[in-house]
C-alpha cells in the first residue's frame, strides 16, 4: 500500500509539474521539462501497474517505450535550461547525440520484448532479467543521464549571487531525479537485472525532487539566463570520466563473461584498481588534459576561447607581480597554459643596441640569445599587427631572423606592442597536443600581448620614476650642500680680505685660527652628508637656549663681517632642537638681511615667547620685496633676486623649520625692509632620530 500511495503521489506531482511548466512559458527548456515530467509520470504509473496487476509485461513494454524517449528530452533540456542563446550553441556533437537518441524508440519497436528482459515471476520476485538488447539499452540510457547531469552542473556552476539563489532548489530537484535514475539503471550494469523492489525508493525521491522543482518555479521564479564558461565544462569532465569509468567496469565484466572468463572477486578488485590508476594518469597528464580541451573547444563551443575570462585572469595575475622577473614569468606561464605549449621564451628590447635579448625562458633552447629585427619585420609587427609564422608566405624572414627562429625553437613569434613600439617578443614553442591555430588563437595572442606590453612598459616607467626621484633627492641635497659651501667660502674669503690689514694683530690671529677651524669642521660635516646621499638626514635634537644660539650665530657673522650693524635682543628660552640646523637657518636669514640693507642699514634679531610659542625674528630696513615675489617665488628652489645667489637658501630654511614642526612667516614692504619670523611650539619635543624631509 505504501508503494502504491507513493507512486500515485509521484504521478500526480509529475503531471502537475508538466502542466505548470507549459503554463509558465513556452520556452524550449520548459517544453522539454514538461515532456520529461509527463514521461516520468507515465513510467512511474506503468511500473506500479506491472507490479500490482496481471499481465505485467504489457505494462513494462509501455514503460520501456516511455523510457526510450527520455534520452532525447533529457539531453535537450540540459543544454537549453537557463542558458543564453542555447539554440546557437548546439554543436555537431550534440546533434549527433540527438540523432543517436532516436535509436532508443526504434529498438523498442524493432526488437521483441523478450530481447530486452524476461521475468519468470514478476509478482513475487519483482526482478527483470536483462537480455543483450536490454543490457545495452539501459546502459546507454544511463550514459544520457550522466551527460544531462553534467550539463546541469555546468549551468549551476556558472551562476552566482541572486541567480544561484533563484535556481538552487530547481537544480537540486532535477539532479535528484537524474541521480536516482542513474542508481536505478545501474543495477542492470552491475547485476544484469532491474530490481523492481527499488521502485518505491525511486517514487519517494521523485516526490521530494519534484516538490523542490515546483517550489522553485512557483515561488522563486527562475528566470535566470547564464553563459556557461568552457572552464566549467572542463571541471565537469571529471564527473564524465567517473561515469565512463563505471561503464567501463561493466563492459569489462560483460566481456569477460562473454568470453567465458570467471569474473571472480579478486579479478574484479584488480581491474577496478587498474582502471582507477589509468583514470588518474589521464587526469594528471597535462598532454591528455590539453587534448581533451582541444576536443571540447572544437566540438562543443562556437567560440574556441573565452576572451573575457582569459583577459581578466591574465590582468589579475599581472597585478600581483612585484618585480620584472615576476611579470616575465607570468607572461610565459599564461601563453603556455592558454595555448597548450611545452615551452616559451621572452625577449625584451634593449634600446641601446636596438635588439631583443633573452629575459625569461621556460623549457626552450637558449642557443639564440639575441634577436635583431629588420625594418621590414618591425613594420610587419607594428603596422600589420601580425604574429610571425615561419610558414607565412606574406613575410620572408631575413637570414638572421630565420637563424634565430631555428636556434630558439620558435613555432611562432608574438610581438608585444605598446604605443607603436615593439617592447618585447614572446617565442612560442611546440604544442602539448598538436592542433592547428586559427584566427581566434591569433586574436587572443595579440590581446594578451597588448596587456603584457603595457605591464612591461609600466614597470619600466615605474623603475625610471624611482631612479628620477633618487636623482632629484641627490640634486636637492647637493644644492643645499653647495649653498652651505658658498657661505663657508665667503667666510674664508672675508677672513683673507681682513688678514691684509689685521694679520699682525694677535687677537685677530686667534680669531682667524678659530674661524678657520670651525669652517673646516663644517666642511667635513658637509662631506659626510654627501656620502650618505640619498639617505634622509635626521634631527639630532638636544636641549638648547634659543637666545644663546642666536648670539653664537651673530658672533660668527660679525667675525666675517665686522662692519655689519646687528642688534641682538630678547629673552632666554629653552627648547629641544637640532642646534646646528637651527643656527643654519638663523645664519641664512641674517646674511640675506645684510645683503638687503645699505651701508647705514640695520639688522635686528629678537627672540622670545608669545602666546605659548617661541619665536626668532630677523628684520632689516633694506630694500624689501614685492608681494608678487613673496607669494609666487619665495621659499621655492632656484628663485632669487641676487645676481650671484643660487636661490635655495630660504627653501632650505623652510625645510629645516618644518622638520621641527614650525613655520616661517614673512612681512615685507618694498623700499622699507623685511621681517622673517621663525615660530616653534614651546611644548614641542623633537625626539632624537626624527626624519628631516629635506
Amino acid at each position: 500500500m505504501l508503494g502504491l500511495a507513493l507512486s500515485t503521489i509521484a504521478v500526480l506531482i509529475f503531471l502537475a509539474l508538466s502542466a505548470f511548466s507549459v503554463y509558465k512559458g513556452r520556452t524550449a527548456a520548459n517544453i522539454a521539462l514538461a515532456v520529461s515530467a509527463f514521461l516520468l509520470a507515465a513510467i512511474e504509473g506503468l511500473d506500479r501497474l506491472s507490479l500490482n496487476l496481471p499481465d505485467p509485461l504489457l505494462y513494462r513494454w509501455g514503460a520501456v517505450l516511455c523510457e526510450s524517449f527520455l534520452p532525447a528530452t533529457f539531453l535537450f533540456f540540459s543544454i537549453t535550461y537557463a542558458r543564453k542563446n542555447a539554440s546557437r550553441s548546439v554543436s555537431p556533437v550534440w546533434w549527433a547525440l540527438f540523432a543517436l537518441s532516436a535509436l532508443f524508440p526504434v529498438a523498442v519497436f524493432k526488437f521483441p520484448l523478450g530481447e530486452f528482459f524476461y521475468a519468470p515471476d514478476m509478482q513475487t520476485e519483482k526482478m527483470l532479467f536483462l537480455g543483450n538488447i536490454g543490457y545495452w539499452f539501459y546502459m546507454s540510457l544511463m550514459v544520457y543521464c550522466v551527460v544531462a547531469l553534467m550539463n546541469l552542473e555546468a549551468t549551476f556552476s556558472s551562476t552566482s549571487g541572486a541567480d544561484r539563489w533563484r535556481m538552487k532548489f530547481e537544480v537540486i530537484g532535477l539532479s535528484g531525479i537524474l541521480a536516482v535514475l542513474i542508481f536505478y539503471f545501474s543495477q542492470g550494469l552491475l547485476y544484469r537485472t532491474i530490481n523492481m523492489n527499488l521502485v518505491t525508493v525511486r517514487s519517494g525521491v521523485f516526490i521530494i525532487a519534484s516538490f523542490l522543482v515546483g517550489y522553485s518555479k512557483l515561488l522563486r521564479g527562475n528566470g535566470v539566463r547564464v553563459a556557461v564558461s568552457r572552464y566549467i565544462l572542463y571541471r565537469s569532465l571529471t564527473l564524465l570520466l567517473v561515469g565512463v569509468y563505471l561503464l567501463a567496469l561493466g563492459l569489462i565484466g560483460e566481456g569477460m563473461k562473454y568470453f567465458g572468463v570467471s569474473f571472480s572477486r579478486n579479478i574484479a578488485i584488480f581491474i577496478g584498481f587498474l582502471s582507477g590508476i589509468m583514470m588518474l594518469a589521464f587526469l594528471f597528464s597535462e598532454q591528455m588534459r590539453r587534448r581533451a580541451k582541444v576536443i571540447i573547444n572544437k566540438h562543443f563551443y562556437a567560440q574556441k576561447h573565452d576572451y573575457r575570462t582569459e583577459w581578466l585572469n591574465f590582468t589579475e595575475r599581472l597585478a600581483l607581480c612585484r618585480t620584472g622577473k615576476d611579470i616575465n614569468d607570468e607572461i610565459l606561464a599564461t601563453y603556455m597554459s592558454v595555448f597548450g605549449l611545452k615551452g616559451a621564451s621572452l625577449y625584451l628590447l634593449n634600446s641601446q643596441v636596438k635588439s631583443y635579448r633573452l629575459a625569461a625562458n621556460r623549457e626552450m633552447p637558449s642557443g639564440a640569445g639575441e634577436l635583431e629585427v629588420s625594418r621590414e619585420l618591425n613594420l610587419y609587427f607594428t603596422e600589420r599587427s601580425r604574429v610571425l609564422n615561419p610558414h607565412d608566405w606574406e613575410y620572408n624572414p631575413t637570414e638572421g631572423e630565420a637563424s634565430f627562429m631555428r636556434k630558439s625553437g620558435a613555432m611562432l613569434v608574438v610581438p608585444l606592442t605598446a604605443n607603436g613600439s615593439v617592447e618585447a617578443v614572446v617565442v612560442l614553442g611546440e604544442q602539448l597536443a598538436p592542433e592547428e591555430f586559427i584566427y581566434e588563437d591569433y586574436d587572443l595572442m595579440k590581446t594578451l600581448a597588448k596587456q603584457a606590453a603595457l605591464s612591461i612598459v609600466n614597470f619600466r616607467l615605474s623603475e625610471e620614476l624611482a631612479e628620477t626621484r633618487e636623482i632629484t633627492a641627490v640634486a636637492r641635497i647637493s644644492s643645499f650642500v653647495i649653498h652651505d659651501l658658498k657661505n663657508l667660502a665667503s667666510t674664508l674669503s672675508l677672513l683673507l680680505d681682513n688678514a691684509e690689514d689685521y694679520i699682525g694683530d694677535p687677537e685677530f690671529q686667534n680669531d682667524m685660527i678659530e674661524a678657520t677651524r670651525n669652517t673646516l669642521t663644517k666642511m667635513k660635516n658637509l662631506i659626510q652628508r654627501l656620502r650618505t646621499i640619498p639617505e634622509k638626514q635626521t634631527l639630532n635634537a638636544v636641549p638648547a637656549d634659543m637666545l644663546v644660539l642666536v648670539r653664537d650665530t651673530v658672533g660668527e657673522v660679525l667675525k666675517s663681517k665686522p662692519g655689519a650693524e646687528i642688534v641682538c635682543e630678547g629673552t632666554s628660552v629653552n627648547i629641544l632642537v637640532d642646534a646646528e640646523e637651527i643656527k643654519k637657518v638663523i645664519l641664512n636669514l641674517i646674511l640675506n638681511a645684510i645683503d638687503a640693507i645699505k651701508k647705514d642699514g640695520l639688522v635686528k634679531v629678537t627672540t622670545g615667547v608669545q602666546e605659548g610659542r617661541i619665536f626668532v625674528t630677523v628684520s632689516d630696513n633694506g630694500c624689501g620685496m614685492a608681494e608678487e615675489f613673496i607669494n609666487n617665488h619665495l621659499f621655492k628652489p632656484f628663485r632669487t633676486t641676487k645676481s650671484k645667489g643660487l636661490g635655495i637658501g630660504l627653501y632650505q630654511c623652510k625645510q629645516i623649520v618644518e622638520a621641527h614642526g614650525g613655520t616661517i612667516e614673512v612681512a615685507s614692504i618694498p623700499g622699507k625692509g623685511s621681517e622673517f619670523t621663525i615660530i616653534l611650539s614651546s611644548s614641542m619635543v623633537a625626539p632624537n632620530g626624527k626624519t628631516v624631509n629635506y
